[in-house]
């Protein structure tokens, strides 16, 4: 059996819309683009949303609505993906990487406040996998310490926090739609945005910072971050199904923890009592974790790792480091993604269940 990672889901709702917008003879940011950000406020709660060309773009824009400058310096988790320490650097910023906490694998509010200084002006905080951070907890730190926050919640649509939607959760929020996640655009992002002037600056540095009064009169720096209509057309019909992907991702995780709950070696994710994990990503933690990958890759089930290494052991990045993140390095060392989609079967779940099983046997011989 051949089981992917990941398996993004199409029918004819896509096929239809993307149709639909191609005969409009319109297809770059326009009446799609408008739709999405007003079915994603409606789905969050989220008081303005900007959708972008990318996850990516979403948090440079983030960090320029924040005014973040060079010379600053901004606390970010060092278990993240890349795109949570480059946009710091694209405002000729600094990163400090701030160690996780062991049981949620988010960012460790004990580590952030050992590692803060008076140069910090931001703190970046990931909802990893789909798992909530702890809002209280950084909310109560950024104001003791005059930061900013951004959430990235780029893996955690869906997800909750005291049943407040993931992505709206700080000063600033975002998300993706790459087309690995659990609502995709093929390629896209969304800004989350509570204040009035912050959503106007949005849309004028996604344009090429143009002025929306005044065509071809650019009133600042910006980039060509938009959105297409085709990209959003495909958007708009993934979020016809938005609570059945969610129910589906749940019932496939908590099938996984109800069965590799008892396996020695293996620790499965934990799932904060009060919230709604958005399972963008099922993670356990292995030992013999490269070994075991290799043996399931030989039996068909595809996994991945996500992350393999610090983001201060990136080649790049290694002149920002400055003390280890010891739980981060454990993590990284034995963190594996098993296969999570809507409409995974329970076959195919059975077949990794027991293909783990299979390749511990063989590990441990």
């Amino acid at each position: 059996m051949k089981v992917p990672w990941a398996r993004p889901y199409f029918d004819s709702a896509e096929v239809d819309s993307v149709n639909k917008t191609l005969t409009t003879g319109w297809l770059s940011q326009g009446e799609n683009v408008k739709a999405l950000e007003a079915r994603i406020c409606e789905l969050t709660g989220s008081t303005f949303a900007v959708a972008v060309n990318s996850g990516t773009a979403a948090l440079d824009v983030a960090l320029k609505l924040l005014n973040i400058k060079p010379g600053d310096k901004v606390l970010v988790p060092a278990f993240t993906y890349i795109a949570s320490v480059n946009c710091i650097l694209y405002q000729g910023a600094k990163p400090v990487f701030v160690d996780i906490d062991p049981c949620t694998f988010n960012l460790s509010v004990d580590s952030a406040q050992r590692r803060v200084t008076s140069s910090c002006k931001a703190v970046i905080v990931i909802d990893y996998a789909g798992q909530s951070a702890a809002w209280n907890e950084l909310r109560s730190f950024a104001d003791e310490f005059g930061l900013s926050l951004v959430e990235d919640a780029a893996p955690a649509m869906g997800g909750k926090y005291n049943r407040k939607s993931l992505g709206t959760m700080g000063d600033i929020g975002i998300t993706s739609f790459h087309i690995a996640k659990n609502f995709t655009s093929v390629e896209g992002g969304m800004l989350f945005l509570h204040d009035k002037e912050l959503d106007s600056r949005a849309r004028i540095i996604r344009s090429q910072g143009e002025s929306p009064e005044v065509k071809y009169r650019h009133v600042e720096l910006g980039h060509n971050y938009r959105m297409t209509d085709l990209h959003a057309a495909v958007g708009l019909a993934q979020f016809s199904r938005y609570h059945a992907v969610l129910e589906d991702r749940t019932r496939a995780a908590d099938y996984y923890s109800e069965h590799l709950t008892n396996i020695n070696g293996i620790t499965v994710p934990l799932v904060l009592p009060g919230n709604t994990h958005g399972w963008f990503l099922y993670p356990i933690l292995i030992n013999k974790r490269n070994q075991i990958r290799e043996h399931l890759t030989e039996m068909g089930v595809e996994t991945n790792v996500s992350w393999p290494y610090p983001a201060y052991e990136q080649p790049y990045l290694k002149q920002y480091f400055s003390e280890p993140c010891p739980v981060t390095e454990q993590v990284c060392s034995e963190v594996l993604c098993l296969p999570l989609y809507y409409g995974i079967t329970q076959e195919e779940q059975d077949y990794v269940i027991s293909s783990i099983e299979r390749s511990i046997g063989e590990v441990d011989k």
